[in-house]
């Protein structure tokens, strides 16, 4: 029995262990459910004491680790609520009758596991104590405070400087302009733009301003890492550059006045971080170029519709008002699209509906040297002071100074510019014209970098901003010097009399030029002003100069340029010992020089325009002769030793009447008398023995009168010059001109017979980018004068030459020079023989510049371009075809070439049946009695560029066939389509008259229609 009743109960005990479990969690399940409760709620009390520390430390976030912890916590809460939901519901069984056991056994096993877990995070929270919080991660952007504004500049320039950042080969960004233009917004909105953008972890903004240093740098940079200051800067460099090598950033850098050392400071190299970038904003282009940027952009003023919708933001509603909508556009206008100066005004007169004030505000900004505009003088004058005061060079102080004798709004030309001031003495250490214009120009782009000064239209002109003006002339009346030395500009100021003797002894500079009601000075109005050291009476209406200029002895420069009716240049000239420059250019009645002209032995700059001699001039009823004896006296030039630009020219009669009728009616003008070859055979001789010429504006006979100077000149080979051979009456209003650019070195020769004496016209002709070839007799192609001599050629004219047949041969080219490589603009006249533009192919590179070409009256020329010549013309623009009689089509593509052109990747491509010349402008044609076509046989075409079409007697032109390809207009860019009415209407045939209504609001009816020229 005992050995069976011994093992049962083993068995027995060994199921007991178990089935005694199973039975404890039902027995135990409701003291374990209090237990629980108390658990949870000390787990519960330890869970919002972290969250409130949590929220107490607003510069922490919590740790990974805490914040799992607080994911559990409340994983146990849901569960210990599912939990108390179970119990409640006493599941029962046998239709209710009896407890479900196995449910009361799952729940109560549940409720001690869960009790077993509560006991661990409160185990767990203990020994996070201390690790719970870490610095909060840095934001992307700390936002800047930037007032919205919607204005297109900005955007743009926005959109510019964003570009840029995309680009990965962009590394450093330079954002430039003047002060007040609105870069520091510029820069804002670009900081706070990035925020949401993923290219970079973080956008550190730092001001650095005119006293900031490296120390003040790294702070700023070491606050937005949160890196400790209590530093060396060199320990702060190397903490700010272990921080940044693992992060992605871009450095914006506002406000930057000089270069900046950024490894110095602690920026990894750029080209070593991937990715990131830096933009800087400067009031100075030098400062980008210093720090090696790789973009600039230019923050430009505003445009006159957003300056007043600025001003409107600005200043309210009641700028809107009809009393005052006037006067608030004049103030816009005198703020001159400056957004700092339309804040500053706009903001004192925000909801002002009073008329007086906006009257005196106005009147205020109109007279800036009195005016009490407290706002403009401490918010704007004061930030352009501050570029102002960083021209630590006098020089340039004064230069910009001297800008503000120009009326407003002027284009300032550089030369003249340069030329006063250094007449004035502002610019030092120079010997020579040359070097002071050289470097005077160099000063002026200073200022121009500095964003002081603007670029004009073109590239030798500046302005002065309006507000930039006001400032200039407010400093100038605070300079002590410009005090004593006074300065008076009447120039543009409609000046009709002067004072009869005014008392102006500390005088240096009188400008009184482009008054064209000025006939008459006093004859003792000079008498007191012994210091006068410049005079410009330049384009005004005198027909002579007091006696009392000729005791003005410290006068260095006297310009009377465009003084139509000065006939003469008193002898009394010769008491002006110390002029150095006498500018009697332009378009004067000056009939010769006196031989006490001889006496300025100062003289470094001598212009000279005459007039024609003996013509005649018809002034509405009846024709005048008037003779002018063209002469230099023989003797002057050897004295005048000191001579480093010399011109003396002859000028058409600049009156329009006289040139319509010169230019129309040559009947009417006599044979004119042109200077003695044999005194200007001395003259020649005696201009070969100046030794500091590097400008000489003069006329040559004979070629052999050329080839004596150049053999025997003691100057070398001038930088500038202006040669004519065998004429000397040119029209200098069209005298070396291309799209406004005034080539320096120009040649212009007429009458040729044969090369066997052209050697000089070569060697000059391959100094000059001007040529303009006149009357030849012989020549049949303009080859003939030698390609090679023509590679620096810019602009070429040819004309009236009865036997040439062609320009340009391709089989004359050396195998690795291109044909005028560098010609812009090509105008052909009255070639009555000319079949072609060029005989055979030309080399890759030939014509590749050429932008403007212009043929009128070839009368046998029936093609304009080859295959071979139009796929060279990658940069034309303008194309002016006129008066040629027999012209056919434009563009000739015999059936063989479009096969080779399929098959090439030039300008002109025929891949897919179309032709593309991808920069044309403007097309003129008129006159052109038997044109057809652009291009017989073919109608693809693509012009991305063009804009203008003006065509004018061209009854055989039938179709605008080459706009279209069917169904789409091909020339994009089209906005104007001239030509007459009836030529529309009635002439014009059309495939698809969709096309015609497409084009429709693009017709004008050609005011010149009736004018063939």
């Amino acid at each position: 029995m005992d050995m069976i009743i011994r093992p049962v109960l083993e068995i027995v005990k060994l199921a007991w262990g178990p089935i005694g479990r199973q039975i404890g969690y039902i027995k135990n399940l409701e003291r374990n459910l209090k237990e629980l409760n108390k658990h949870k709620e000390y787990l519960d009390a330890k869970m919002i004491d972290l969250e409130e520390k949590i929220t107490r430390e607003i510069s922490k976030v919590a740790t990974r680790e805490c914040n799992q912890w607080l994911k559990d916590v409340k994983d146990i809460e849901h569960e210990v609520s599912v939990v108390q939901d179970e119990y409640k519901e006493d599941k029962k069984c046998l239709a209710g009758w009896c407890p479900n056991v196995c449910s009361k056994m799952k729940l109560g096993k549940h409720v001690e596991e869960i009790i077993k877990e509560i006991t661990t995070l409160n185990d767990k929270r203990s020994t996070l104590e201390g690790r719970e919080l870490s610095n909060a991660p840095l934001e992307k952007v700390q936002p800047q405070n930037v007032e919205s504004i919607s204005l297109t500049a900005t955007e743009r320039t926005l959109k510019e400087i964003l570009m840029f950042i995309e680009d990965d080969n962009t590394k450093m960004i330079g954002v430039w302009g003047m002060g007040g233009v609105g870069k520091t917004t510029t820069m804002k909105l670009l900081n706070n733009r990035l925020e949401g953008s993923p290219k970079f972890e973080i956008v550190i903004w730092v001001t650095v301003s005119k006293a900031g240093n490296r120390r003040n740098m790294q702070n700023a940079i070491a606050e937005r890492l949160e890196l400790t200051k209590l530093e060396s800067d060199d320990q702060l460099k190397a903490s700010i550059c272990k921080a940044l090598r693992r992060k992605k950033f871009l450095l914006l850098l506002d406000d930057v006045w000089k270069m900046i050392d950024l490894f110095d400071v602690g920026i990894p190299p750029l080209n070593q971080v991937d990715g990131c970038k830096v933009v800087l904003t400067t009031r100075s282009l030098k400062v980008c170029q210093q720090m090696k940027t790789n973009k600039d952009v230019k923050v430009e003023t505003l445009s006159e519709d957003e300056a007043w919708n600025l001003f409107i933001t600005s200043v309210g509603d009641v700028a809107m008002t009809s009393d005052i909508k006037q006067l608030a556009g004049g103030i816009v206008k005198e703020c001159g699209g400056l957004p700092l100066a339309i804040n500053v005004v706009g903001s004192s007169l925000r909801n002002n509906g009073d008329v007086v004030v906006w009257r005196n505000t106005l009147r205020e900004l109109q007279l800036p040297t009195t005016s009490e505009n407290e706002d403009m003088e401490e918010q704007v004058f004061s930030c352009l002071r501050s570029s102002y005061d960083k021209l630590q060079d006098d020089s340039k102080k004064k230069l910009f100074l001297y800008c503000s004798l120009y009326p407003e709004d002027s284009e300032i030309l550089i030369t003249e510019l340069v030329e006063y001031c250094w007449l004035e003495g502002y610019i030092h250490g120079v010997g020579s014209i040359e070097v002071a214009h050289e470097k005077g120009h160099s000063m002026v782009m200073n200022l121009v970098d500095a964003s002081l000064l603007e670029r004009g239209r073109r590239d030798v002109h500046v302005k002065m901003h309006d507000v930039v003006r006001d400032f200039a002339l407010r400093e100038a009346l605070e300079e002590n010097e410009w005090l004593l030395m006074q300065k008076i500009s009447l120039m543009k100021s409609n000046l009709c009399n002067l004072l009869e003797r005014p008392n102006c002894s500390t005088l240096s500079t009188l400008l009184l030029q482009d008054n064209d009601q000025l006939t008459m000075i006093p004859d003792p109005f000079f008498e007191c002003m012994h210091s006068l050291c410049i005079l410009d009476l330049s384009r005004t209406e005198i027909k002579s100069l007091p006696s009392s200029l000729w005791n003005v002895v410290n006068l260095r420069g006297l310009y009377l340029k465009d003084c139509l009716k000065l006939k003469e240049l008193s002898s009394q000239v010769g008491a002006l010992k110390k002029l150095e420059v006498l500018d009697l250019g332009g378009n004067t009645a000056i009939r010769y020089l006196p031989r006490e002209v001889g006496k300025l032995t100062r003289l470094k700059r001598l212009i000279v325009g005459f007039q024609y001699s003996k013509c005649s001039q018809y002034d509405g009823k009846d024709t005048k002769e008037w003779n002018m004896k063209l002469r230099v006296p023989t003797g002057i030039i050897p004295k005048l030793s000191l001579l480093e630009e010399l011109s003396l020219y002859v000028y058409p009669f600049k009156l329009d009447i006289a040139r319509y009728f010169l230019e129309y009616h040559p009947p009417l003008c006599a044979e004119k008398e042109q200077w003695d070859d044999e005194s200007m055979e001395v003259v020649v001789e005696e201009l070969c023995g100046l030794e500091h010429l590097t400008y000489l504006d003069a006329y040559f006979p004979k070629v052999e009168c050329l080839e004596h100077f150049l053999r025997h000149s003691k100057s070398a080979w001038f930088r500038r010059f202006r040669f004519r051979v065998g004429t000397e009456i040119t029209d200098r209003s069209t005298f070396g001109y291309c799209g406004g650019q005034e080539w320096e070195r120009c040649l212009v020769y007429k009458g040729g017979l044969g090369m066997s004496h052209a050697a000089p016209i070569m060697e000059t002709l391959a100094h000059s980018s001007f040529f303009h070839l006149q009357d030849h007799r012989t020549a049949r192609k303009l080859s003939e004068l030698g390609l090679a001599n023509m590679n620096e050629l810019k602009e070429c004219r040819v004309e009236s030459c009865e036997k040439m047949e062609a320009l340009f041969d391709g089989d004359e080219q050396q195998e690795t020079c291109a044909l005028l490589p560098n010609l812009e603009s090509l105008r052909i006249e009255n070639l009555p023989e000319l079949r072609s533009l060029c005989h055979g192919p030309l080399l890759p590179g030939s014509l590749s510049k050429l932008r403007h070409l212009h043929l009128s009256s070839c009368n046998n020329l029936k093609k304009v371009f080859q295959l071979g010549i139009i796929r060279q013309l990658c940069s034309l623009e303008e194309l002016d075809i006129r008066g040629c009689s027999n012209m056919e089509e434009i563009i000739e593509i015999e059936e063989e070439e479009m096969s080779v052109a399929s098959h090439t990747h030039n300008v002109l491509s025929y891949n897919n049946d179309t032709l593309i010349l991808p920069n044309i402008k403007e097309i003129r044609l008129r006159s052109l009695p038997e044109l057809v076509s652009i291009c017989r046989g073919f109608s693809n075409f693509e012009w991305p560029s063009l804009e203008t079409i003006d065509i004018v007697s061209c009854p055989k032109l039938k179709s605008l066939s080459f706009l279209s390809n069917g169904t789409n207009i091909v020339a994009p860019a089209l906005r104007q389509i001239y030509g007459q009415c009836s030529w529309w209407e009635e002439e014009l045939e059309w495939e698809d008259n969709d096309i015609k209504q497409r084009l429709q609001p693009f017709h004008y009816e050609n005011p010149n229609a009736c004018i063939i020229s």
